[in-house]
Order: structure tokens, then sequence, then C-alpha cells
């Protein structure tokens, strides 16, 4: 539970609190209660059996009367720092988050060496959106109790919050290496080691998870996602399915299944995602999920206006659902960042810095709108023997973090520091590769940060009709907290105006080698597109970059299933099967119907 701690009043006496402590420390819970009982009956203000009593009934989600028994157990020993930590851990699970923060930070003023005390109020402070000061107790946590397996974990879980997977990733490991059968760490340790697309391994934790967590449906949907991102699609099926058989109400998994397999628009597995998406008692979240499945069905039998309709309850639903965690798209404060960046990042600027940064010509960023073609176009250049694709990094967002607002005057020598670290982390990624592509759409709002740390870099602009830009993206069910606009088709329209207003403004005055590839020139003439991209790589032709769908390697996009396909057309003008559902997005692009 919540850790050591100095006991309460004189030693526990009796045989009854004796036997009550063993059936407690083996699960026996009905035994060890009615001993505790047993012992409050003859000293009803024994602090020890109100303590232990109040963890039985917290154990078993009671957490009212939890926090009755453990507040009684402190009015009798108001100096029990574990008494402070676990009625925090009671206060926490009764939602009651700030309360139960004053809780561990008694216990710690109590107790300052309390590991458990700390790492609890870590959990705490990240549940209240500080992640900084999360982090810190949690640290402090592992420092003051190293071989703490659950210290580790609950460090693990906040860095992969906050998307420091490789760190989280090494919290976890040494969490399973002293605890093996902690689930939750095993759990962190499979879910990182996928994030950071070590994805052989992550497929070796989930099989071991499920070997002792059979049931566990949510374990064979992680594991489909693996098998997807590898592109074997028929064992991602399979793990898919077998999910859905644990739990039928697993709507996450029939979105997934429908992401690599077209389901029959009259078969059983649609009726199925069609009921869970009408079924009140679930989440809204699950609701969204199997309403994006369904939406997806219906698209790939030609049912255009149910499609639309099954995608528009679903974006509604989650919309709303991400509103109400305070995660809104914001399209004033968009324009505001957008003309910061324009205003700030002038050829003068550039011109000042030019040498400031290094010249290697290693990193290759794709950049665009999501849903514009960045994921074709890294598995085209990927394809080729000295190309790295590495995905989706978030390195750069960390540079600017560490680099500061533009306001605030960067320096030569952090610049250096910092691009010589970025430079080492892509070496690392790529080998002996002549370049390293890093696809992540998003960059363009960090070009700034990157012609500042890269002034050889290449930039290759992504571009796509943005009706089809704006459907493709609402037809997507994003990461918690990605992506927020793309769930209203007005917001979707916004966001394109906006960033192609900074795309524009980036052309202008980058002194960066960059070209444009159109998703629309790139399918009608694919040859003479990849051989314009690959020698603007500077590098020599090769074959494979025509033969990208052969290409082995992981893609954890929402094109994971179509970039391992051949080029097809179906994608280029999907927007006109549902022109009569896109007036916000097309008023909002101020394109006529």
């Amino acid at each position: 539970m919540a850790g050591s701690g100095d006991r309460p009043g004189r030693p526990a006496e009796g045989e009854d609190l004796a036997a009550a402590l063993a059936h407690h420390r083996a699960g026996r819970l009905d035994q060890s209660e009615a001993l505790y009982r047993r012992v409050l009956a003859q000293r009803p203000g024994h602090a020890d059996a109100l303590h232990l009593l109040g963890l039985v009934t917290l154990s078993r989600g009671d957490w009212r009367q939890a926090i009755d028994l453990i507040g009684q157990a402190l009015v009798a020993a108001p100096r029990f720092a574990q008494g402070h930590s676990n009625l925090g851990n009671a206060l926490r699970a009764a939602g009651r988050l700030e309360e139960a923060a004053a809780s561990h930070r008694r216990a710690i003023a109590l107790q300052p060496g309390f590991a458990a005390a700390h790492s609890n109020l870590g959990v705490v402070l990240g549940e209240l959106g500080q992640a900084a000061a999360a982090l810190a107790s949690c640290r402090r946590a592992v420092e003051l109790e190293p071989d703490s397996a659950e210290a580790g974990t609950n460090l693990g879980n906040l860095l992969f919050a906050g998307q420091a997977f490789p760190e989280a990733a090494e919290c976890f490991r040494r969490a399973v290496e002293r605890a093996p059968g902690l689930a939750a760490a095993r759990r962190g340790l499979a879910a990182s080691l996928r994030a950071i697309g070590r994805i052989d391994e992550a497929i070796g934790e989930y099989r071991a998870l499920i070997a002792a967590n059979a049931e566990d449906a949510g374990l064979s949907n992680d594991l489909g996602r693996c098998y997807l991102a590898l592109g074997r699609f028929d064992e991602a099926v399979a793990a898919f399915r077998r999910a859905l058989k644990i739990d039928p109400d697993c709507a996450d998994a029939y979105r997934n299944l429908a992401n690599c397999r077209s389901l029959a628009a009259d078969g059983p597995e649609t009726a199925a995602i069609a009921a869970l998406a009408a079924r009140a008692d679930l989440s809204a979240e699950a609701r969204a999920a199997a309403g994006f499945a369904l939406g997806k069905a219906l698209d790939n039998a030609g049912r255009y206006d149910a499609a639309f309709a099954a995608y528009a309850d679903a974006n509604r639903r989650y919309r709303d659902e991400r509103a109400a965690q305070g995660d809104l798209f914001d399209a004033t404060d968009l324009t505001r960042t957008i003309d910061r960046l324009i205003g700030g990042f002038t050829p003068e600027f550039f011109g000042e810095r030019r040498s400031w940064g290094n010249p290697t010509a290693l990193p290759v960023f794709v950049i665009g709108l999501p849903r514009s073609g960045t994921s074709l176009v890294e598995q085209i250049a990927a394809s080729h023997r000295h190309v790295f694709g590495a995905g989706e990094l978030k390195t750069i967002g960390t540079a600017a973090v560490e680099l500061g607002p533009i306001d605030r005057p960067w320096t030569e020598a952090a610049v250096r520091l910092i691009a010589a670290a970025q430079l080492a982390r892509l070496t690392a990624l790529g080998g002996d590769a002549r370049r390293v592509v890093d696809k992540l759409p998003d960059n363009i709002f960090q070009l700034g940060v990157i012609a500042t740390l890269f002034p050889n870099a290449r930039l290759i602009f992504c571009r796509r009709d943005p009706r089809d830009i704006g459907l493709s993206c609402y037809f997507q069910k994003f990461a918690a907290g990605a992506l927020t606009f793309s769930y209203d088709l007005a917001d979707c329209g916004r966001r394109i105006r906006e960033t192609e207003r900074l795309a524009a403004h980036w052309r202008r005055v980058l002194p960066l080698p960059w070209i444009e590839i159109e998703y629309e020139r790139l399918i009608a003439e694919p040859e003479t597109e990849s051989r314009r991209l690959i020698d603007f790589l500077g590098l020599d032709w090769d074959p494979a970059c025509l033969d990208f769908h052969l290409t082995e390697r992981v893609i954890q996009t929402a094109s994971a299933w179509q970039v391992r396909q051949a080029l097809y057309g179906r994608s280029v003008g999907r927007w006109r099967h549902y022109q009569r559902h896109l007036g916000p997005l097309l008023a909002a692009l101020d394109l006529k119907e």
C-alpha cells in the first residue's frame, strides 16, 4: 500500500489483531475485517485497527468508509505518517485531489524520507495537471528508495504521459526487474517500447502479459496495434478478434479492426459495431470509437450518407468528451501563435544566426498538415537504402522548449549544444544512413527552430486538396489530446487555412532547401515525383522507392495500412462523395460548395 512509517500508539496486542494482520497480508480480507472489527468492539479507539480496517475497505473500493476509518485513526494518532499518506490515497479514490495532496504533504512533513508519500503525492499532482511538481515528487521517491518498483512505475507513468518515452521505458524496465509480477510496470514497459518503435520487444512484453492475464481484452488489442505497426495484418486481425472474443464491448478493437480490414456493411461485425455505437450504457469514449469504426465500414461499402452520419455522431461525442477534460481547439490562440512566428522569424533573424547551428545534412523534415501524405512521402524515402525513416519524433518540440520562446534571446552556445544533442539522437536512430527523416507534420510550427539548429536540413512540404485533408482528419479518431481541431469540420477548415498561411511565410523566409510534394501529382505520376524526391535528398535513384509498400519498417500513424498498399487513386477527390455534408468545412476554407 502506501509504504512504511512509524506505527501509532503502543505495540498492537492480542491474538485477534495478530491473526487479522496475517489474514490481511494473505489477502483474506473477509477474515481480517471480522477480526479488526472485533478488536474495535473491545477497544473502539484502537488506531492500528482503525487504520488497517480502513485499508481493507479501501481495497474493496469503499473509499467513503476508508476515509472515515483512517480519519478516526489519525485523531487517535495525529503524527502517524503512513496513515496520512493512506488517507491521501483514499481521498484520491474519492476524487478529492487537493485534499489528497495535502494529506501526502502532511505525511512528508512528519517523515521527510517517506518515499511512498513522495510517490503518491507525485501521482496526485500529475492528476491535478501540475506536471513539473509531479515529476519532482516522483523523482524524489526514486532517489529515496531506488529499489521500489511502485515508485519507479509511478515515475514511468508520468514520463510516459509527458511523452518522454525512452526514459519512461527505462523506469518501467527497472521496475519489472525488481518486481516481475507487477503488471502495471510491465504494461508501462510494453506501451513505452511501442511508443519508441521497439515493436518486437513490445510484442514480447505483451505476450508475457497475455500469458498471465489471458482474459484482458486490452492487452490483445494493444498487441494487435503492434502487429499493425509492423504491417503484419493477419496477426493484427487475429489479435483484435481475440480481444473482441474476450470482451465484445471492446469498441477500440473494432475501430482498429476496421482500419486494417474492410468490413462488410451488412455483416455481423458491422452490426455489432452499430449496436455498440448506440449503447447508452457505454462510455462516450467507447461509443465514439464504435462510431468511427462504423463510419469506416459504411464508407468502404460506398454508403456515404450513412457513413457521414456515423462519423458526425462519433465526432460530436468525442469532441464533447474531450471538452469535458478541458481539451478544446482554440482558433484564436492558433492565429496569435502563427502571428508571433511570422513576426519573429524573419530573414534578418536567420541571417544573423546562420552560423550558429550544426552544418550536418543528415536531418530531413517532412511537414504539412495531418493527412496530407506525410506518411506516404516518408515511406517512399525510407525505402531508399541510404535513408532511415524515424517516424514522428517529438525531439524538436523538446528543443524548442529548451531554447525558450522567440522573445527570449537565444544564445549561440545553447543552439550549438542542443543541435549536437539532437544530431546524436538522429545518428543513434539512423546508424550509417545518410539521411534521417522526421515526419511529424506539426514540425511546421517549429521550422524557425529547425533552421537555426540545422541550417542545411532539407524540408519536404506536403500538400493535398484541403477538402480531402479536412474530410480525412474528420474521419480519424486521434490520440487523446492530439489534433483537437479534427472533431469539428469548421475547426478543420480554420486549422488548414492558418497552417497554410504559416507555410507560405516559411517558403518566403527560410534559408533551408525545400521541395513541395503534391499528393495528387504523386498518385498520378509516382515515378516522376519519387525520382524528384530522391534527387532533392541528394541521393542516387533506388528502384526500391517505387516498391515502397514492400518495405518492412515500423509505422505507427493512422496511415499504417495505406502506405503498405500499392498506390491507388480512391483517396483523390474523396470529398466529392460527401459534398452535401461539408458546408462548415468549405465555408471555413472560403470555398464554394
